[in-house]
């Protein structure tokens, strides 16, 4: 007995020491918003000694810190942002507002400062840095030798490009040098001439040939024309080719225009690849223009596109025998070199238009870019992102067709049907957008080419492209767990271009680091082992991302959060050892919070979805609350992202705003029907809605509905058939589908056509195959029905969706009778990016809610709540 009643006094004095110390935590009012920051920019050095992050404030200055991982020293520099590490970790960069670019000795913490920099680069062979700063009308470079801090400086430098070895290439524009690391950066011309100009000098990977561009003056025509030289460094000679002088070339410009990088050599650095283009004779500015339904694209992309002489194309260059091989041509002027360049991916974008999908389907044939014999291996082959690729040494091509994974051997011209045996579907069911059934999507290929790597919905795959044996090296589906490679660990291989494929290569010897994300919230990374093991590194009920590796040691950083806890900075090494390198926000343990958890609803077709849901900071069982439901897409995957509170957002609405002022919030996810997307918008957010009221939590007149772009769409079509919300926000909102799927948008530019029939609009027939579904699941004509009153905003310059959209819309409600406030920000574009409009707009969108959700009559300004 005694022993009892020592339990019950021991608990009830816990209980009564508890309540004291929660209570002593407070609200957070709007004033105290400045207490917050946002973890960002994290980065590691590549020895794994040091890291460092910004802390973003809102209301305040933001700051650079710079720590070690063992020592836990932290250095701090206020205003400064971009970190880069040298490769051993001694030295760091970083741009200071005031003083330009820092340069910080870590060992000494000595830091001296380039004022006007406007490039830098490490180099790691030669151990130096090279820093270009502008001077008035010309530009000079500064090289700091880190081993003895000695510095050289060059003036008038216009570029710098640095080898793999160390040698520098510099141009002043007129003159083309080397610089000599080896021998205190000796300087060495090898290119002269008063008259033209010097540009886009670039190195082979061995670091033996040096390609540059030199422009060739000529007043008569728009496209500017480019001779192409040729280094040799060993010999210390040149060959140079001018378009003029080749019969092959003539008639055509080398120009900068369809790549990234202006010049590429192919694999034995013997050849250069380059782009070429019809000369664009200057055109004067017409009194009016002519759109002919006839042309194969609309008018301005016929304008742009429509003439395959205009269009820039893909040609190789062999020096030493002087050959010269368009590889993009008038009947294929698209090109996508293979990893090795020894073949072109070639095709015609125009083939199958007038059609109505973002990315053209075409027919693809392979050419050699040696001989320039060229065979057609795929028929009407989509070329979206993901579709199609190239392994890393350029011997196959892979790509999605008919739900499943190909690959082509280029050498054998063989065609292999990769995953027509494997028992579950290599077609994305998430996404459900309309157009043709796109993949999960494929990270690459081991880097032997001996494996094809793929996904399903929850695992990871790897296809023996001999045997096109197929082997699943994670078990996600049976705990419902996705597993994806980290590809932020894995660069490409190449720095892509628009003529290059995306290529990123995994030796799976050294294993694989895999994210992973269960349905529940969980996420985390593991390591799989070439043995087949999978060995944890980080996973649970948190949100665990953003992870880095050290590139010479096994160290790695990543971020770890909740919705009620402040991002952390976390570092786990090889052994499995997890340390906290640094917590933001640590005040936040004095305010109350709100929380979030995972709700599970069906819609009414019987699909099962998730949604979040925020509970007040403080929040009273049994006690009800107003309610703001947030529309767009899926969201539960963000049910760990925490979220400061601020009156800086690009869309005016952050939801620690509300639910840290009695507010309950709801994230629902929505499935969609193909030509129903407004109306399966409003099956899911009532059926969402509907849980939280049997919960008996929320007060059921009380409930509002905020939503921007397509979200913005589902908010305004949702009020106009349903009575269920008191108030509503839309932003940037698309309102009569039939006049939007016509409109002209200048950011693209072209109609929207292909926003419905391929894309998030998900129509799959045009408004003349069905109008009444374009009608039926738009906002405007249904807008007599609409009796929540709702605050619309837009931005003028919006080039996505025209605030004409929502000016319509106000124009019907106002015809009508119906409450709607519109405000249109003159110089601002789909979201909002001007700080103090910002929050006018966050203020505005939160009196709007105040007053008709809580019925907070004060919270009406000026005519608006």
């Amino acid at each position: 007995m005694r022993a009892f009643f020592f339990k019950i006094t021991y608990w009830v004095a816990l209980l009564f020491m508890a309540v004291p110390l929660y209570a002593q935590k407070r609200d957070i009012k709007t004033a105290d918003y400045a207490k917050w920051s946002s973890l960002q920019s994290e980065k590691i050095s590549p020895d794994g000694r040091w890291f460092s992050y910004n802390l973003h404030y809102d209301y305040g200055v933001d700051t650079l810190f710079v720590q070690n991982i063992k020592s836990a020293k932290r250095l701090s520099f206020p205003k400064c942002s971009d970190a880069r590490f040298s490769s051993d970790g001694r030295w760091i960069t970083f741009f200071d507002p005031e003083k330009g670019l820092a340069l910080n000795d870590l060992a000494t913490g000595n830091t001296q400062y380039f004022k006007d920099a406007i490039r830098h680069e490490f180099n790691d062979e030669e151990n130096f840095l090279a820093v270009l700063c502008k001077n008035g009308s010309s530009d000079y470079l500064t090289i700091i030798a880190l081993s003895n801090s000695k510095k050289y400086i060059f003036n008038d430098i216009a570029e710098f490009s640095i080898s793999n070895n160390g040698t520098l290439a510099v141009s002043t524009g007129y003159e083309v040098r080397l610089l000599n690391p080896k021998h205190r950066f000796t300087q060495k011309t090898i290119a002269q001439d008063g008259d033209a100009g010097f540009k886009k000098l670039f190195w082979s990977k061995s670091g033996e040939f040096l390609s540059f561009l030199q422009e060739i003056k000529n007043p008569e025509e728009t496209a500017k024309n480019y001779r192409i030289f040729y280094h040799d460094a060993a010999s210390g000679t040149n060959a140079v080719l001018d378009s003029r002088e080749t019969e092959l070339l003539a008639t055509e410009n080398v120009t900068l225009y369809g790549a990234s990088s202006a010049l590429r050599f192919s694999e034995d650095w013997k050849s250069v690849f380059f782009n070429y283009i019809s000369p664009e004779q200057e055109q004067k500015t017409a009194a009016y223009e002519i759109w002919d339904s006839a042309t194969v694209l609309e008018f301005a992309q016929n304008k742009m596109f429509g003439d395959p002489n205009r269009l820039p194309k893909t040609a190789v260059w062999t020096p030493a025998s002087g050959e010269i091989l368009k590889i993009g041509t008038i009947e294929n002027p698209k090109t996508i070199l293979t990893a090795d360049r020894k073949h072109a991916l070639c095709y015609n974008l125009l083939k199958y238009e007038p059609q109505y999908e973002y990315y053209a389907p075409a027919d693809i044939y392979v050419k050699d870019t040696q001989t320039g014999t060229e065979h057609l291996i795929l028929v009407k082959q989509s070329t979206a992102v993901g579709m199609l690729g190239s392994s890393p040494k350029g011997n196959f091509i892979h790509y999605f067709r008919d739900g499943n994974w190909h690959a082509y051997n280029i050498a054998e011209r063989q065609h292999f049907n990769l995953t027509e045996d494997i028992p579950v579907s290599m077609i994305d069911s998430i996404q459900n957008d309309a157009g043709p059934p796109a993949p999960y999507d494929s990270p690459g290929w081991s880097s032997d080419e001996k494996y094809f790597i793929l996904y399903d919905q929850y695992d990871i795959w790897m296809i023996d492209i001999r045997s096109r044996q197929a082997r699943r090296i994670t078990d996600g589906r049976k705990h419902k767990i996705t597993y994806r490679i980290c590809l932020d660990l894995y660069p490409v291989i190449k720095k892509p271009s628009q003529d290059e494929f995306l290529i990123r290569k995994f030796d799976l010897s050294a294993g694989l680091v895999l994210q992973a994300r269960g349905r529940d919230g969980s996420s985390g990374y593991y390591k799989w082992n070439n043995d087949g093991s999978l060995e944890k590194l980080v996973f649970g009920r948190w949100g665990n991302s953003r992870m880095q590796k050290a590139k010479n040691a096994e160290q790695y950083i990543y971020i770890r959060q909740s919705a009620s806890n402040a991002p952390k900075l976390m570092a786990v090494s090889g052994k499995l050892k997890r340390k906290l390198l640094f917590q933001s926000n640590t005040h936040a343990s004095k305010f109350k919070w709100g929380t979030a958890e995972l709700i599970s609803y069906k819609d009414k077709n019987g699909n099962n979805l998730k949604g979040i849901l925020y509970k007040p900071a403080g929040y009273i069982e049994g006690k009800k609350y107003p309610m703001v439901v947030h529309v767009y897409e899926r969201q539960s995957q963000e049910i760990n992202n925490y979220y400061i509170p601020t009156e800086y957002g690009p869309m005016g609405f952050t939801s620690s705003n509300y639910f840290l002022d009695g507010y309950l919030v709801l994230f629902p996810d929505i499935h969609y029907k193909l030509g129903e997307p407004g109306r399966s918008a409003l099956n899911c957010v009532l059926s969402a809605v509907d849980i939280v009221k049997q919960m008996g939590i929320v007060e059921e007149n009380h409930i509002g509905i905020i939503g921007h772009s397509f979200g913005g769409y589902e908010t305004s079509f949702i009020i106009t058939q349903t009575d269920a919300f008191a108030a509503a926000v839309c932003g940037s909102g698309l309102m009569n589908t039939i006049s939007s799927y016509f409109v002209h948008s200048a950011g693209i530019p072209r109609s929207n056509a292909w926003r419905f029939e391929s894309q998030q609009g998900r129509m799959p027939f045009s408004p003349f195959e069905n109008w009444k579904a374009y009608e039926r699941d738009a906002p405007f004509p249904n807008a007599a029905n609409c009796r929540t009153p709702l605050l619309s905003w837009a931005g003028k310059k919006d080039p996505t969706i025209f605030w004409t959209q929502s000016a319509e819309f106000h124009m019907a409600l106002r015809r009508l009778g119906k409450r709607n406030i519109f405000i249109l920000y003159e110089n601002e574009a789909h979201t909002i990016t001007t700080p103090e409009l910002q929050k006018d707009l966050t203020i505005k969108t939160k009196n709007w809610f105040d007053y008709y959700l809580k019925e907070q009559k004060k919270a009406l300004t000026n005519g608006i709540p």
